[in-house]
């Protein structure tokens, strides 16, 4: 199981904006280049582990300040369908 957090940890750290925009249309999300943009910015050579609830709680909060709140809930229910907790 590790070797699976770890490669969708790195995917995440290095999704690229043209990445992140189409997985999202994929998942039925909306966003703009430049939220997209903003959200890889964050992203963008972090060790954030989306597996650590509390490092996810925090990447949410931050998220939902560049997409809003009901998007942010998008993300987080992706989150958890990856994550399983």
């Amino acid at each position: 199981m590790k070797l699976f957090e770890t490669i969708i940890n790195m995917k995440l750290n290095r999704i690229t904006t043209s990445e992140l925009l189409s997985f999202s249309r994929q998942q039925g999300i909306t966003l703009s280049n430049t939220e997209a943009d903003h959200i890889v910015a964050l992203l963008k050579g972090k060790s954030v582990n989306i597996f650590e609830q509390t490092e996810r709680a925090k990447l949410l909060v931050q998220i939902e300040k560049i997409v809003g709140s009901e998007r942010a809930k998008h993300i987080e229910q992706l989150f958890y369908s990856l994550t399983g907790n």
